[in-house]
């Protein structure tokens, strides 16, 4: 059976020093460090969970922003295309008008010509009637010399490239 004796005490006392000794030698700082560890990676998660909000507030920021730079680039795009169109419109109306000054112009040049063309026309005419006048008076001729002087006076237009 169970007998006690001062071999078995002494055991039991220094089983007992050793269990005091490992637990203040390994059990205690185990404990502390893998506390302390525990603390810290639960810090390191808190500062990500905290990193990932912000990094996703920030994203939904960029997002927003960049929505708001694409309307932007759109408005911008819309003006520009508005700003192109008035200025052809306006470069039409310009071209129109100049058309019509050009017209009006060359009109006017031709009508020019044309006064300036008759007036020629008259003042040829006009000295050509005197001449023919001329020689009828000054040859007082009979029917065959008129026909002849005015045959003279047609084949000297044709020289000169006029027709009456």
């Amino acid at each position: 059976m169970l007998s006690f004796n001062m071999t078995s005490i002494v055991n039991l006392i220094g089983f007992t020093a050793f269990m005091i000794t490992l637990y203040y030698m390994l059990y205690k700082p185990y404990f502390e460090m893998t506390d302390k560890r525990r603390a810290e990676i639960e810090k390191n998660l808190n500062e990500a969970e905290k990193l990932r909000i912000d990094a996703q507030e920030k994203k939904k920021l960029s997002e927003e922003e960049l929505l708001k730079v694409r309307e932007q680039r759109e408005s911008l795009i819309k003006n520009a295309e508005m700003e192109a169109k008035k200025i052809v419109e306006s470069a039409k109306e310009i071209a129109e008008k100049e058309k019509g000054n050009i017209i009006k112009k060359a009109e006017m040049e031709a009508n020019e010509i044309k006064e300036k063309a008759m007036k020629e026309m008259q003042s040829k005419v006009v000295s050509l009637s005197i001449a023919i006048s001329g020689m009828i008076l000054k040859e007082q001729l009979d029917k065959q010399a008129n026909q002849k002087m005015v045959q003279r006076a047609i084949d000297l237009f044709e020289k000169r490239g006029e027709n009456l």
